[in-house]
């Protein structure tokens, strides 16, 4: 009886980790949303470079910004264009409208820069 418990939650956390299709990067993406979300860098504070610097008043715009978007649906990353080698895009859906995220790392894995703007409406 207990190596059937054990084998049926090992087999349920097998499931459970198999769920998850984001890679590493579309991970972190949706970590810095959250966070920017929640007007609080606390939780990514570790991921971020020591050289960048952001202010609450920019943290609490891009806050109100992206919550102004309804619920965050997914964030798929997808491949950048030539000219933005070292970076990777992200497609970011929200409830309302659909966003466009950019991810630099440096070669610590340390965010060095990350940007969003609402897609083109066409």
């Amino acid at each position: 009886m207990k190596s059937r418990l054990a084998l049926g939650a090992l087999a349920a956390a097998v499931l459970v980790a198999g769920c998850s299709f984001e890679n590493k990067y579309e991970r972190e993406a949706d970590k810095i949303t959250h966070a920017v979300m929640a007007n609080d860098l606390a939780p990514v504070k570790n991921d971020i470079s020591p050289e960048v610097h952001i202010t609450r008043v920019q943290i609490a715009a891009a806050s109100d910004e992206l919550n102004d978007q309804g619920k965050l649906e997914s964030i798929k990353e997808v491949t950048c264009p030539p000219n933005m080698a070292g970076v990777h895009c992200f497609v970011v859906k929200f409830e309302k409208n659909t966003y466009h995220e950019t991810l630099a790392m440096d070669d610590q894995g340390k965010v060095t820069r990350w940007t969003y703007h609402i897609a083109d409406a066409r």
